[in-house]
């Protein structure tokens, strides 16, 4: 070690200050969520602050590739956390000045609102990559000096640094808007939630179920990679950490079986991607969705099991036909769980009650704040409960209750930290997108681009939605899904809703498309971290995430055309469209699979994709002719006999 480098003591010391840091955080929102919430200048700049000021002490605490940092290198970041940290208490000493609306604003307020902008591009670009940051600072850009630079219908009004400040730093829009109250009030709460279930043992009891589920079907370590990761979304809503935490013990189970590790990596890509589709949680997206359209959570939650149970039927149908194709075979019988495993009440009662006590809560009305809060105190008050009568009736498990205590104390703090962490992504990230949105909307660029839209579709409903689709994709790239379903929500959306999308099912429609985004290459986090765990080519893996997701792709198009899929409509109408929706998904699957009841000829394949099409069209004349294709096509194959043919692998 030089004098240059930071001792390893220090390092260490530190790193208890971030962990410290973190808990408090998560703390403290906890006891807002309980006791209510601060005024908006105070709540929401604690919030922006702890986003982009941590995102520079997590850089600190990231390690050289030698191991050690220099002192030069950590004094940077703290430097920037400090003014990070500094800027948004400006913000709140100074809330009551700010809010006189003959206040005068001195040369520090300028300053303080330019490096808190400039910090919260750098802080987005250190968490989550380049292309929001670079996206935010073009828009900056032309929000101030679009009216010299530009002559032309996009020319922006012309702005003074007053309005500058006020757009974006000292009011409650911009960088304090509503994406940050949001972000304080509710995504916080949920992240929580997610992260205390995952440290006190969630993780184990979903992969345990699921396998005692799936495993001794055709590729049953497939199908459990799928269902786990539906029972993991309903909690994180994060592709990537599905991926992670899943992925983890599925893709080295899956290859130590035979499964090809580009297939083993492409499953847990596809199946991770749609946790935030999963209710009851659905990630951070979801709850902007209610704010953005003002309406219940629950109602945005009821209308997504429809495309949620469509996605994993694509996929679960993708893996089995595959698997059949291949001889993909099940899990041993002797790494199956017993049902006690995941079953007993210490292990299964601390994660359904939560979970069930969140579904209450959100469907009997109550605010997603108030029901993550409550659904957190079940959690512990059940972890507190159940965890000595575990250990003390569990055979070879002999704990006193203090040490039981102990246990817990010390998962919940490493929950707290994670949750943190997770925070710190995801408020830099909201701080940056809203800079984008509220660009977008004082210059009217975002009714600009979406007229754009708007012309180019024609006024053709089939190819709009085409657009809308690949700018959601587009938007994704490189960002999480709430940051691209932000943008495309003030993009895309507007364009869906004038050609008469109603707004609910155009909001989906781009939400759906921007979490597939983590899957279409070239830019898809979740492929890479598959990739990476599988110890396979990336394109191997992404090629056949595509092949597998095949399906995926053409559900948002069916719950456009067909409302009863999202829950709209009397139970005919929703049974109907169900229906049609899931005998267009098997036949998609069918046809892209070449699989079914033995190997498919190409024209076989073709016949099923025609009839795929034939019931995405919505007329009563091409469900039945669908259906009846459909219907002969699996009475030949199946008096035709099972093959025992087998494509390798």
């Amino acid at each position: 070690m030089t004098n240059h480098q930071i001792s390893t003591g220090w390092a260490d010391f530190g790193t208890l200050l971030l962990k410290g840091l973190f808990a408090s955080f998560c703390i403290l929102h906890l006891y807002t969520a309980y006791f209510g919430q601060f005024e908006p200048l105070i709540q929401r700049p604690i919030f922006v602050g702890f986003g982009i000021g941590g995102a520079f002490l997590l850089h600190a605490a990231r390690p050289s590739r030698t191991g050690l940092r220099s002192v030069a290198e950590i004094s940077i970041d703290l430097v920037l956390a400090a003014l990070a940290f500094g800027v948004c208490l400006y913000v709140i000493f100074n809330r009551e000045r700010f809010f006189d609306i003959m206040v005068s604003y001195n040369t520090i307020d300028k300053m303080a609102a330019l490096i808190a902008l400039l910090l919260t591009i750098e802080a987005a670009r250190r968490v989550i990559g380049w292309f929001l940051p670079v996206l935010a600072l073009f828009t900056l850009i032309y929000f101030y000096f679009g009216n010299d630079l530009m002559d032309s219908s996009w020319r922006p009004p012309r702005v003074s640094a007053r309005t500058a400040v006020e757009t974006f730093y000292s009011s409650t829009s911009g960088l304090f808007g509503y994406l940050a109250d949001i972000g304080a009030r509710v995504i916080t709460i949920y992240v929580i939630l997610g992260a205390l279930l995952l440290s006190t043992g969630a993780t184990d009891v979903f992969m345990k179920m699921a396998t005692f589920i799936a495993g001794r079907s055709y590729g049953g370590p497939a199908k459990v990679c799928a269902l786990s990761s539906a029972m993991f979304g309903t909690v994180t809503g994060s592709a990537v950490a599905n991926v992670m935490a899943t992925g983890s013990i599925t893709i080295p189970t899956m290859k130590r079986l035979g499964y090809p590790s580009s297939f083993a990596g492409a499953v847990e890509a596809v199946a991770s991607s749609a946790g935030q589709l999963t209710p009851p949680v659905m990630g951070a997206g979801a709850f902007i969705m209610a704010e953005f359209l003002g309406i219940a959570y629950s109602d945005i939650a009821i209308a997504a099991l429809g495309p949620a149970f469509l996605y994993y039927l694509a996929v679960w149908l993708g893996v089995d036909l595959y698997a059949r194709k291949v001889n993909l075979q099940p899990t041993p019988k002797e790494d199956m769980p017993k049902p006690m495993e995941f079953l007993a009440p210490d292990k299964s009662l601390p994660l359904f009650l939560p979970i069930g006590a969140v579904i209450y809560f959100l469907y009997a009305g109550y605010t997603p704040s108030f029901g993550g809060a409550a659904a957190i105190t079940v959690l512990l008050i059940s972890q507190v409960v159940m965890r000595p009568l575990g250990a003390m009736f569990r055979s070879g498990e002999r704990k006193s209750i203090l040490q039981s205590w102990a246990d817990l104390v010390r998962d919940v703090f490493g929950g707290l930290v994670e949750a943190g962490r997770a925070l710190v992504m995801i408020a830099a990230l909201l701080a940056c997108a809203a800079i984008v949105v509220k660009v977008m909307t004082a210059t009217g660029a975002g009714v600009k681009i979406s007229n754009l839209l708007f012309s180019v579709s024609d006024q053709g409903m089939i190819l709009a939605l085409v657009l809308a689709a690949l700018l959601s994709i587009i938007l994704g790239m490189d960002v999480p899904t709430t940051a691209s379903y932000v943008l495309a929500a003030a993009v895309a959306a507007p364009s869906l809703i004038r050609l008469g999308v109603p707004e609910l099912p155009a909001h989906l429609f781009v939400f759906y498309y921007a979490i597939l985004s983590a899957i279409t290459p070239p830019v898809c986090a979740s492929v890479y971290a598959a990739a990476a765990l599988a110890g396979a080519n990336f394109w191997h893996v992404a090629g056949r995430a595509l092949s597998l997701a095949g399906a995926v792709y053409v559900v948002p198009f069916l719950f456009v055309f067909r409302p009863g899929i999202l829950a709209q409509g009397d139970q005919f109408t929703i049974a109907l469209d169900l229906g049609v929706a899931m005998a267009a998904v098997f036949a998609v699957s069918a046809g892209m699979s070449g699989w079914l009841k033995g190997l498919l000829s190409l024209f076989e394949r073709a016949l099923f994709l025609i009839a795929a099409a034939l019931l995405f069209y919505v007329t009563q004349e091409s469900d039945m002719l669908g259906g009846a294709l459909l219907t002969v096509l699996v009475a030949w194959r199946i008096a035709r006999g099972t093959s025992r043919k087998h494509t390798p692998a």
